[in-house]
């Protein structure tokens, strides 16, 4: 009997499915479904749909379901889910926290995690009930809790008294210093428990329909595994999971412990570099959507470069790509077949507007929320509702010039979406790919070229070419950046090299070369059109994996459960003993030796019990212990005095 793995990653433009044999990490059958991001189910439910058509595999096999979801990112971006009060206990925010319902109470405690200022319940009590009907969850963090997060506790049970609302608590989600990080993260995981657990019993009752038995686990933003439980209490974590198992997929497929890993997507293209078989982890927590946080994910390099980039050029005449994206013209037009006649007139018409891009169409998405419309934007809502058009058409149904139509509004509030010329559409034109409309592709293509200037043949060339110097680049600076951080990598005499490194014709007085000395792994719908492009300006090995195209997904199956817990052991007031900072209390023992041994057996039993939470099987502990020391000056080497002693307590285990 087969051991199977079925694995889905919703990405921003395709949501992937696989199904994978857990024995020999061989891949059955894939599949790629367009993803809906107004409800990712839907996508989720096609995959699923797509992969269980299949007669190459019996549905009694699968063992595991993994999920790896861009919606915690999305949703901390376009400032989506729950309306979340924060609490803080004994300290003012240093800078803006992302949520405008925030109180600070008294209270707080020493590095040494000895109370500073008791709380006042009554306080507190009064500050609850005045956020209580504005707010859906409360996110709770005290100054210095890791050292004791007494105060945070008492906070969030006084918030279950009286209220009963979600309540996250900082101490829960990182172990680290630094109470401007904890809090945003604490205010995040709490915005994000809803649209979380709304979307993983949305899976775990598709999973039902089709009779899958199998436990779910989500993928983490450091590419291990959580059970689909604890990811509805600690969604935060579930953030940047995509580029993670992308870099987990990756070195599977390429079978490699070292290289340089490359997704291009629709969206984003995200490079990973690989040692020992793992990427590097962001040590101060990732920064999602411009916040940063204490979360740990894998050191991910992010470009806004994809197959649904927008290919736009300015006033000038300045050809640019990304970051922004839109919906292909090929399959706008393939869902939308009125939009090709729109195209064929801008074309016959020679329309080349100032404001906007001749071949700019939108797309409904959503009705407002929030905001009021002017009465020419609920117009524009109407019409779009009914069916996208071109901007040029719209304009003619509403009578107005389309330059001054005030559409932008509504595409930045996520109401409408544009459609625009690709590099997918340019794949289309050269034949590399052809999904969808290949007709509204070329369409694009020619009226984009004629106001360039270029003949379509040389507006192409001139693209691609531009796609592979950013690829490029990004594999160089993500180099140099490993060795150093003190360049400005943002100047124009840095990107003056890199054109130069990566310019095909060496005809110059000096001739410049790259050559990297570890694989490039290229993945991704676009990956074989574009890298052997790359590697014809660098020097370097490409691998372009079977499956490929499907890596993320592969790499949702073949994480590990990884839980850790980390104590702190410090000297307590002098004479008094030592103090054990544990996630959950603070101890103190009078003997180092014993304090040391406490803080194990703690640690041990506290990471077991979250490996157990998560569902991981066949269980071993890693324990990573750093004695710190310091010494008087000119003092002996036996005089040295104790600073700390960090236990960093790992539980690895199988998901199934």
């Amino acid at each position: 009997m087969q051991e199977l793995a079925l694995g889905i990653d919703t990405g921003g433009t395709f949501t992937d499915g696989v199904v994978v044999d857990l024995e020999t990490g061989n891949i059955i059958v894939a599949t790629k479904q367009v993803t809906t991001r107004n409800d990712l189910t839907i996508a989720i439910d096609n995959c699923l749909q797509a992969l269980l058509s299949s007669d190459k595999f019996k549905l009694k096999d699968v063992k595991l379901v993994s999920l790896s979801t861009t919606l915690a990112t999305n949703a901390i971006v376009e400032g989506q889910g729950a309306e979340v009060g924060a609490i803080l206990i004994g300290f003012d925010p240093q800078d803006k926290l992302p949520t405008n319902h925030l109180v600070s109470v008294a209270g707080g405690c020493t590095i040494k995690g000895k109370i500073k200022e008791k709380i006042n319940s009554q306080e507190i009590k009064n500050k609850i009930y005045e956020m209580k009907d504005k707010v859906d969850a409360f996110a709770v963090c005290g100054y210095l809790s890791v050292r004791n997060p007494i105060q945070e506790k008492a906070v969030a049970q006084l918030i279950e008294e009286e209220i009963d609302y979600p309540v996250v608590q900082g101490h829960r989600l990182s172990s680290e210093l630094g109470f401007q990080e904890r809090a945003n993260t604490a205010v995040f995981n709490a915005r994000l428990l809803p649209l979380i657990t709304d979307l993983i019993i949305s899976v775990e009752q598709k999973l039902a329909d089709y009779k899958i038995d199998a436990p779910l686990m989500v993928v983490k933003g450091d590419g291990s595994l959580i059970s689909a439980e604890e990811a509805k209490k600690r969604p935060i974590e579930t953030s940047l999971s995509g580029p993670a198992a992308s870099v987990i997929g990756a070195r599977h497929l390429a079978n490699i412990d070292d290289g340089i890993i490359v997704d291009i997507g629709g969206t984003t293209t995200d490079l990973a570099l690989l040692k020992d078989g793992r990427p590097g982890l962001s040590e101060a927590g990732a920064r999602v959507g411009g916040w940063l946080t204490r979360v740990k994910a894998a050191k991910i390099t992010t470009i806004g470069l994809g197959g649904d980039s927008q290919i736009r050029l300015d006033q000038s005449g300045h050809l640019e790509i990304g970051p922004e994206r839109v919906f292909p013209l090929s399959w706008s037009t393939d869902k939308y077949p009125h939009l090709l006649e729109e195209l064929k007139k801008i074309k016959e018409a020679d329309y080349f507007p100032i404001n906007h891009q001749p071949v700019s169409v939108l797309v409904y998405i959503k009705d407002p929320v929030k905001y009021s419309l002017s009465s020419i934007q609920k117009e524009i809502m109407a019409e779009i509702k009914e069916a996208p058009h071109t901007i040029r058409e719209l304009g003619r149904i509403l009578d107005v010039d389309p330059e001054v139509l005030p559409w932008s509004q509504l595409v930045k509030t996520g109401c409408l979406h544009r459609a625009g010329l690709t590099p997918t559409d340019m794949l289309h034109w050269q034949d590399k790919y052809l999904e969808w409309n290949k007709e509204a592709a070329c369409l694009g293509v020619e009226i984009t070229a004629k106001r360039s200037g270029l003949a379509a043949e040389d507006f192409v060339e001139l693209l691609e070419s531009e796609i592979e110097i950013k690829l490029g680049s990004l594999m160089i600076e993500s180099g140099i950046r490993d060795e150093t951080e003190k360049l400005n990598f943002k100047s124009k005499e840095i990107d003056y090299f890199y054109r130069k490194l990566l310019d095909k014709n060496k005809t110059e007085l000096i001739n410049y070369n790259v050559d990297i000395s570890q694989p490039l792994v290229g993945v991704g719908a676009p990956a074989r059109a574009y890298f052997p492009g790359v590697v014809e300006r660098i020097s370097a090995e490409l691998l372009l994996p079977e499956w490929a195209e499907v890596a993320n997904a592969v790499g949702t199956v073949m994480g590990k459960i990884i839980e850790k817990v980390k104590i702190v052991i410090k000297p307590d007031e002098v004479g008094a003993g030592y103090a054990v900072h544990t996630p959950e209390e603070r101890l103190g023992y009078k003997r180092l030796e014993a304090a040391l041994s406490a803080a194990e057996e703690i640690g041990r039993k506290l990471v077991i019990e979250k490996a157990e939470r998560s569902a991981a099987q066949n269980v071993e502990i890693y324990i990573e212990r750093d004695d710190k020391y310091g010494r008087l000056s000119g003092g002996r080497e036996e005089d040295k005095i104790f600073i700390e002693t960090v236990l960093d307590i790992s539980a690895v285990g199988n998901p199934w």
